[in-house]
């Protein structure tokens, strides 16, 4: 009876990571008829603004004395969200919004990656890896054989996605070390907004934003970075953040399904959809997520998370 109560939490954090993914998916969809500069500033002010109020009104300010390794870790964070806030919409507009998230499943893969190959001459660390191999084998296999052009582009800005997703997991979890990680979280969004602004603003000058696109950047904001952050860091207290990673893989289902039912009801350009084979390819990449997230532990836990206990009971 002692142990139910860790499955049951693990269970939990799975649901809220893909809790977060159907949030984000549904707020980058919204974004694919606007250019991808002029959205990214208005999209990340919005959600750094909401972030920043949560945690505000939760006593958890988001402005304070921060050590220096915190600003080491909320800079690197910041410079990656400014950067994949304006390559995620270029990825998606030359590529498919699923397609994307099957390559930044990459960026997933890369955590912990280091502790899991010291650890391969063990079946633990030999199932992880032949796991990751799967995935990154439907990773190639949905975007095989590439054509020029935008899918080019598309296919480069997602595997910057891809490198800016690793960071994200990388510092939050470092953040959360030290028991800032929604505070720490939401000063670096806050931070990354204004630069977004200065491209679109240099090559329109004012009165480029309209109301309309003010709007729905705005929800989107909310929806690819207010909620998934919220989500994710909960998730974070819950499991280990190698698991979380894997989790987030099912990034490439959960848009691709958002893309096809928006295309599908005329919501989305038709070529969002995907076509049978391209689904074959993702539904192997998100079955070997989830079988790489549900192996157990090895003993002693992983090293370089063993930290997860004390921040699971840490009052907040």
């Amino acid at each position: 009876m002692s142990s139910s109560p860790e499955p049951r939490r693990h269970f939990a954090g799975r649901g809220l990571v893909v809790a977060g993914l159907l949030s984000a998916g549904i707020g980058y969809a919204l974004t694919t008829d606007y250019p991808a500069l002029e959205v990214a500033g208005p999209m990340q002010s919005v959600g750094a603004v909401a972030l920043c109020t949560l945690m505000l009104f939760t006593g958890r300010s988001p402005f304070r004395r921060y050590s220096a390794v915190m600003w080491w870790l909320i800079a690197r964070l910041a410079a990656g969200n400014a950067i994949v806030a304006v390559v995620y919409p270029f990825a998606v507009q030359g590529l498919t919004l699923g397609t994307v998230a099957a390559v930044v499943v990459i960026g997933y893969l890369s955590v912990d990656l280091a502790a899991i190959w010291r650890l391969r001459a063990t079946a633990w660390g030999l199932k992880h890896l032949c796991g990751r191999a799967l995935v990154l084998g439907g990773v190639i296999m949905l975007n095989w054989p590439l054509q020029g052009g935008s899918e080019s582009l598309g296919m480069l800005c997602a595997v910057i996605s891809a490198l800016c997703v690793w960071n994200t997991i990388d510092v939050l979890g470092r953040m959360k070390k030290h028991g800032l990680e929604d505070q720490g979280a939401a000063i670096a969004n806050l931070l990354a907004a204004p630069v977004l602004f200065l491209p679109v603003s240099v090559r329109h000058g004012s009165g480029w934003m309209s109301w309309d696109l003010f709007t729905t950047a705005g929800l989107a904001g909310l929806l690819t970075l207010f909620l998934p952050v919220l989500l994710i860091n909960a998730a974070l207290r819950r499991s280990a953040k190698g698991d979380v990673a894997m989790m987030q893989s099912l990034s490439s289902p959960v848009h691709a399904l958002v893309a096809q039912v928006g295309a599908g009801m005329g919501w989305l350009p038709s070529k969002q959809g995907l076509a049978l084979g391209d689904w074959a390819a993702i539904l192997l990449i998100a079955g070997s997520a989830v079988g790489v997230s549900s192996l157990k532990e090895p003993p002693g836990g992983v090293p370089g998370d063993r930290t997860r206990h004390r921040g699971n009971a840490r009052r907040r």
